[in-house]
C-alpha cells in the first residue's frame, strides 16, 4: 500500500551523487546506466528514510510532498 508522502526529483539539479540511495536504498536506486529511479509514493513505513533523503541531497534536488491520508 502506498504511504502519504510523495516524492520527485528535479533532474535538472541532481547531479548523482547517490545520498539518497544511501539514506533510502528501498525508495532510491542510481542504475547502472547512471539514471536515478525511486519510487514517486513509497511506503508510509519509507517516510523517515525518503525525509531524510531529501535533507541530505546537496544540490537539493528532492521535494517531498506530505498528502492527507
Amino acid at each position: 500500500m502506498t504511504g502519504r508522502v510523495r516524492v520527485s526529483v528535479d533532474n535538472h539539479r541532481c547531479h548523482r551523487y547517490g545520498l539518497c540511495q544511501t539514506e533510502a536504498p528501498a525508495v532510491f536506486e542510481i542504475g547502472q546506466d547512471g539514471r536515478l529511479r525511486y519510487q514517486r509514493r513509497p511506503v508510509d513505513s519509507e517516510r523517515a528514510p525518503v525525509l531524510m533523503a531529501a535533507r541530505c541531497c546537496p544540490m537539493q534536488a528532492i521535494t517531498i510532498e506530505e498528502r492527507d491520508a
